[in-house]
């Protein structure tokens, strides 16, 4: 890795479409931002983070991911999505992340997410042994 991923931030900035809201089998359980593109749209900010610090040769895959969604957004929505680096043990990379609305900033979800670091060869060992 790259110096400086120790502090960095990625951003995802959104606003809330239906077909983002609450379902469950092709069914739209509630019409409010859900907790799956909550959880989605952490993962691609935890990414957006770490990403420009990875050297040639290098690539992460997510670990893992606990979000607690604490308030509701309407479809239509703008959400602004953090994730800031919090720890690096090892090729563990640690998020905190965050889910606000854009203009009031009310906290909608926070939470942790975390990748592995390893080489770009590596990883595509792994991939192709899952796909048999």
């Amino acid at each position: 890795m790259k110096p400086g991923i120790e502090s960095a931030v990625g951003i995802v900035t959104l606003k809330v479409t239906s077909q983002m809201s609450a379902q469950l089998d092709g069914r739209e359980i509630h019409p409010v931002y859900s907790t799956f593109w909550a959880g989605y749209h952490c993962e691609v900010a935890a990414r957006r983070a770490i990403e420009p610090y990875f050297e040639p040769g290098e690539d992460a895959v997510g670990s893992a991911l606990a979000i607690r969604h604490v308030a509701m957004a309407a479809i239509g929505a703008r959400l602004v999505v953090t994730a800031r680096v919090v720890t690096i043990e090892g090729n563990r990379i640690t998020c905190d992340v965050e889910v606000r609305m854009r203009d009031t900033h009310v906290l909608l979800a926070t939470g942790t997410q975390e990748q592995v670091v390893l080489a770009t060869t590596r990883l595509q060992q792994l991939v192709e042994a899952a796909q048999r």
